[in-house]
């Protein structure tokens, strides 16, 4: 049993390493990196959130996440703005120019995806994601952590 859980992380890491290179790929398509795209799109897709909160989701570093935020906002696709349950911790949102870098990497993403799933009937894709929350389940509890979400 041992050799089967070995080669199931080999199989998903080689399925993120590859996930990633596409990314980096279709990112730099709008001057970005995959973990700046990363970070856009949880901002985007969360209704306000914090540097700490955006690294937990997406299981970075807040120190990583800070200067990933900071590059953002110095590049004005992002900005940080007054967080009325935290004085120190402001919140992040995307600028409108953010959101429009945001907008393009996901159409080139989306073409992407479209390919890729043209070979797996949707109930195989459903199928997978099951089991992928069920490993994510069965690891946080063997090693008593949380699952992120």
């Amino acid at each position: 049993m041992v050799r089967e859980m070995e080669e199931l992380y080999y199989e998903l890491f080689e399925a993120a390493g590859q996930g990633r290179r596409v990314g980096e790929e279709i990112a730099a398509g709008q001057g970005q990196t995959q973990s700046r795209w990363q970070t856009m799109w949880t901002i985007e897709a969360s209704t306000a959130l914090t540097v700490p909160q955006i690294a937990r989701r997406l299981g970075m570093s807040r120190q990583n996440e800070q200067r990933i935020v900071t590059e953002l906002v110095d590049e004005g696709l992002a900005e940080l703005v007054a967080n009325p349950d935290h004085k120190t911790s402001p919140l992040v949102r995307l600028t409108a120019k953010g959101a429009r870098v945001l907008d393009a990497i996901n159409a080139a993403a989306d073409d992407s995806h479209q390919a890729i799933i043209a070979s797996f009937p949707p109930a195989r894709v459903e199928q997978l994601r099951q089991l992928l929350r069920d490993l994510t389940a069965a690891t946080s509890q063997a090693h008593g952590t949380t699952a992120p979400g």
